[in-house]
């Protein structure tokens, strides 16, 4: 009874995950082929317009006119008492524009009760002032573009093998769909033999739990197709159209993969980097810079020149002031410290991606083995298909057993496609180490 049940609502979930695909058969679906839905994932992943939103930020940061951001206007006026009624009104105005940080533009412009006018225009220079830092402007506009950069790799590889992962998932639900008619054809056939005293009542239920298990096994793989399936649209959203893989044969999966492999030879002595590296390289870049224009002492030096108006009055001041804060030494050797822990860090992961590479390259050869091997097994299984349709055209060999070697053989070409897969992907693993590599 437990069985039955069992079976009945795995029947349920089958009906209802088919339900669930047949809404996916919409009219704005369009097909695509594995290549296609690698480059197309570039231009309308999500992720990746966020990631370029980042990186013309971070431009328009490093780009931008911060000294015009120090500029003043003022205004201001009161009143003076004077002896014997001098006294009165006034008002003001003054204006200062930092033209750049050693130089700035100065102007007042003021009246009084009797409508007396003066202006003053002065000119500032500060020689050891220092220049712009943008050192942490130029460090977030490299990370956003190496994280831009890398993402678009990433996707371009995701895409690929989501593509392929759900070719491979829609050929594993169709051989589970014909292995449940297989097994229901073993059930009946049970049944009847066992009807006529050939068979024993366990063998019956044997069977009958071999037929609730391969639906079982249909409805996990249309859930996994399901999941696929979700994955893949994922990184096309958000999209009002539904992208569908164009079938291929295993034959132009190996074309892919010697496609790839051509690329791959192209970097056998190249050196790897990674996301992570090329940004350690930019905070170093950044420190050492900071480091170079930070002298031991900065001392305040101000030469100021002015004229004022209507009397053209000329001025001309100098200033030279000192305090402690001027001395730079102790910033100096937190920078070297910092700029020394960076370098290893840049050691460290250089290594680290040493160690990928030739781990990449040990992966490949692993699963390319692994691919070897399924086809010879899936050449065998070919064979042992015609053999088994000559014994069968001979009568030595009934209709199930014939449809059991055809799902042998298809079962073979999936695990085919799996191993194929998995060198796709070790594939593009490894040239993820060697960037930039160019995918658009």
């Amino acid at each position: 009874m437990k069985t039955i049940r069992t079976a009945v609502l795995a029947a349920t979930f089958v009906t209802l995950s088919l339900v669930c695909l047949q809404a996916q058969d919409e009219p704005n679906t369009v097909s695509l082929s594995i290549e296609e839905i690698a480059r197309r994932a570039q231009s309308r992943n999500l992720e990746i317009l966020k990631s370029q939103r980042s990186v013309e930020q971070a431009r328009k940061d490093l780009l931008g006119e911060p000294e015009l951001m120090g500029s003043r206007l003022s205004v201001g006026g009161g009143y003076t008492a004077g002896v014997s009624g001098s006294g009165g009104w006034y008002g003001q105005s003054s204006l200062s524009l930092p033209m750049i940080p050693q130089l700035s533009l100065g102007g007042e412009v003021s009246v009084d009760d009797a409508r007396q006018f003066g202006e003053e225009l002065t000119l500032s220079i500060e020689p050891f002032t220092p220049g712009r830092q943008t050192y942490a402007e130029e460090k977030s506009y490299r990370n956003a573009e190496v994280q831009e950069r890398y993402l678009r790799q990433r996707i371009y590889f995701d895409a690929g093998q989501a593509a392929l992962s759900l070719l491979i998932r829609d050929m594993e639900r169709g051989l589970a769909r014909s292995t449940v008619e297989l097994e229901q054809k073993k059930y009946e056939l049970v049944q009847r033999q066992q009807e006529l005293g050939e068979t024993s009542f366990q063998d019956v239920q044997n069977q009958l739990v071999s037929l609730i298990t391969a639906r079982q096994n249909f409805f996990n793989s249309e859930q996994r197709y399901l999941t696929d399936w979700k994955t893949l649209q994922l990184l096309f959203a958000p999209s009002e159209e539904r992208i569908a893989v164009v079938p291929v044969s295993l034959d132009e999966v190996l074309e892919l993969l010697a496609l790839r492999s051509i690329e791959a030879a192209r970097f056998e002595d190249a050196g790897p980097s990674s996301e992570k590296l090329e940004n350690l390289r930019s905070e170093l870049v950044a420190l050492q810079t900071e480091l170079k224009v930070t002298p031991s002492w900065r001392p305040e030096l101000k030469l100021a020149a002015g004229v004022a108006f209507p009397d053209v009055s000329p001025s001309v001041s100098l200033s030279l002031s000192f305090s402690p804060d001027q001395l730079k030494r102790d910033e100096r050797e937190e920078l070297s410290a910092d700029i020394e822990v960076k370098r290893m860090e840049i050691a460290t992961e250089s290594y680290t991606t040493e160690l990928q590479k030739t781990l990449g390259e040990q992966s490949i050869g692993i699963v390319e083995e692994a691919l070897r091997s399924t086809r010879i097994q899936k050449d065998r299984d070919g064979i042992a298909l015609q053999e088994g349709e000559l014994l069968y055209q001979q009568g030595r060999r009934t209709t199930l057993e014939l449809e059991q070697l055809r799902l042998n053989l298809r079962r073979t070409e999936i695990l085919s496609f799996q191993a194929a897969a998995e060198v796709y992907r070790a594939q593009g693993n490894y040239l993820m180490l060697f960037f930039p590599a160019e995918t658009d």
